[in-house]
């Protein structure tokens, strides 16, 4: 291989250390890859493809390594390590950025603020920019902007073939159309995205609510009435939450699982602010616990709060359910499992994107599709290996509650590796046949590793040897 390329092979001093670091989750994966190598340059990048197609050897991605699967970590092959790339390039006049695969999402909104501009950055800071993107993006003020894959403009992507383009809505537009969220098995490694930017929101405010577990009907039953009222730059999420989890700030007489509910508004005054969040103002008529009336935090810090709720360094399980069901419908099936959570830490996120309304999103537009009234996310989070069965058995409970009434899942977070047949489930039935077809088409010898649930699928090979 002619460039100097920075690897890592398996066996060598500092490969398993190097894995450990990318592993946001500490729970063990039972895959790894034979080479780790850290390119610096496109043109590296563009060797290390054709190299790997020279030697028949498979390649998988990586940009920040916060999938809790570790989507990026499969078994064997050349593992390309993205981390290089984390430069931003801000056109303010044409209200454009130029982004690194890399650039941590909280990184990047505080970036853009710099020059008064946004995006549907994620609600976490940590995760990195290309991971996020072919997610979808279900980031902040998405019932306006939309998920944040949308805003996506143009990719520079060496493909399969190890050819370096640039796809637009104008050239190779459909590798741009799968860019808009078609997960972890894109063909290709994304060098560099270019998006759509927004003004920022001048005043983001934030009011929240603890209740007993107790009282879940109640408070449930409020946010489905004054979720229709809410303009769409309201954003509400309703939590069951463990006694240790940061939000719930146990103290003397409160119960042990509390039910907590956050709504921001995005906003240009405080005025305008507080007539957002006025429907939700009488509350649910129960004994709040605590109340924090609209917080003024700047839409670039929102992420700050959200990240000390989902630690470095703990085991992670997860999955997601789109149902058309109200938030109460959704979470009262799961108010008495949720009482026996082995971990403190636990948590389910139930969000009403668009607050009820559903988007209306175009199939043309991005692999991203699912379209749904509410989307539910049980997370067990625990440090112990000891503590490994009984978290597993948990989240087996909370899937079994859920997915009768599912009907879809969200890429970014949906536990492929258990249940491969949700990546089908995460797109529409059109959608799906359409990133199955355009995988065929980029790369119809497999170069790229497949994520879980591709062999699955009905065009899908069993060539995707690493495919569940």
């Amino acid at each position: 291989m002619d460039a100097d390329f920075r690897e890592l092979t398996r066996g060598e001093s500092g490969f398993d250390r190097r894995i450990a670091e990318i592993s946001f989750n500490k729970l063990p994966f039972g895959r790894t890859p034979d080479v780790i190598a850290t390119p610096r340059t496109e043109a590296e990048v563009v060797e290390l493809v054709r190299e790997a197609r020279r030697a028949g050897r498979k390649v998988a991605v990586l940009s920040g390594g916060h999938s809790w699967i570790g989507a990026a970590i499969r078994d064997g092959g050349l593992l390309i390590d993205m981390s290089a790339f984390d430069e931003v390039e801000v056109d303010v006049p044409a209200r454009t950025a130029r982004v690194g695969p890399a650039v941590r999402s909280g990184a990047l909104a505080e970036r853009l603020a710099e020059d008064e501009l946004a995006y549907p950055s994620g609600h976490c800071g940590t995760p990195a920019f290309a991971g996020y993107m072919l997610g979808g993006g279900l980031g902040l003020n998405w019932g306006r902007w939309k998920p944040a894959c949308y805003s996506l403009r143009g990719i520079r992507v060496v493909t399969a073939a190890g050819d370096l383009l640039v796809a637009t809505e104008s050239a190779h537009r459909d590798l741009l159309w799968l860019a808009r969220g078609s997960g972890p098995g894109f063909p290709g490694v994304i060098t560099g995205f270019e998006i759509e930017l927004q003004d920022r929101p001048a005043d983001t405010r934030v009011s929240s609510w603890l209740f007993s577990l107790d009282d879940l009907a109640a408070v449930c039953g409020w946010i489905s009435d004054v979720s229709p009222a809410l303009p769409a730059g309201v954003e509400v999420a309703t939590e069951l939450i463990g006694p240790d989890r940061p939000e719930h700030h146990p103290s003397d007489g409160f119960p042990d699982k509390a039910v907590g509910v956050t709504a921001i508004a995005f906003a240009q005054s405080e005025g305008e602010a507080r007539g957002a969040l006025e429907p939700m103002s009488a509350g649910p008529g129960v004994p709040v616990l605590a109340h924090g009336e609209l917080e003024s935090i700047p839409f670039e810090h929102l992420h700050k709060g959200v990240d000390t709720e989902y630690p470095e360094d703990h085991r992670y399980l997860a999955d997601t359910f789109w149902t058309d069901r109200d938030v109460g419908e959704a979470l009262m099936p799961l108010q008495q499992e949720f009482g026996r959570a082995p971990s403190g830490k636990n948590v389910v996120i139930a969000l009403m994107p668009g607050n009820g309304a559903r988007q209306g999103l175009s199939n043309a537009d991005g692999a991203y599709s699912m379209d749904e009234r509410t989307l539910v996310m049980p997370y067990s989070i625990w440090t112990d290996p000891k503590d490994d069965r009984a978290n597993g058995e948990w989240m087996a409970e909370m899937v079994g509650l859920l997915e009768p009434l599912s009907t879809g899942h969200f890429i970014s977070e949906a536990d492929l590796e258990a249940y491969p047949e949700r990546l089908a489930r995460c797109f529409t039935p059109a959608n799906w046949e359409r990133v199955l077809s355009l995988r065929d088409e980029w790369d119809p010898d497999r170069l790229f590793h497949a994520a879980p649930g591709y062999g699955a699928g009905a065009k899908a090979s069993a060539e995707d040897g690493d495919a569940a």
